[in-house]
């Protein structure tokens, strides 16, 4: 067994998730519809957070994209996480160092994280008014001082 499914073993077992670390050295958990997954990266040696916080598939529009930029300016809105886009999908992603981490604290920064990909997703689902109403991408409004 690896150092990071054991890991994952004893944060399984503290929490009563069914989680399995899959070949890829990575499992995923699901919270209020929000699918976490937790990967171990060897070559940094951390592990890496992310969740889709918009649905996959579907094309973004300006206000969302306008939102998610806002969000993710300086990590405000993101609680100091990153968001990101990939293959069409919102991801906020969040990166842990591995070396002395314990499953306790995995548990607290998976909590952490899964609340800041809630709120993050449902600011995006519903874009302020103010940002619905600012200029469209590209009509030379969009970044003023």
């Amino acid at each position: 067994m690896t150092p990071f499914e054991s890991l994952i073993a004893e944060f399984a077992k503290k929490t009563g998730l069914p989680l399995e670390v899959d070949g890829l050295e990575s499992c995923s958990l699901e919270t209020e519809g929000l699918v976490i997954t937790l990967q171990y990266r060897r070559e940094r040696d951390d592990v890496a957070l992310f969740a889709p916080v918009s649905e996959p598939g579907e094309e973004l529009p300006p206000e969302t994209l306008r939102a998610a930029l806002e969000l993710a300016c300086n990590g405000k809105g993101t609680r100091g996480n990153f968001l990101g886009l990939f293959a069409g999908t919102l991801l906020l992603s969040a990166f842990v160092p591995f070396e002395g981490l314990t499953a306790a604290a995995l548990g607290d920064r998976v909590l952490a994280f899964a609340d800041a990909a809630l709120a993050v997703r449902t600011a995006l689902a519903a874009p302020t008014a103010e940002l619905a109403s600012a200029p469209a991408l590209g009509s030379g409004g969009f970044l003023s001082v």
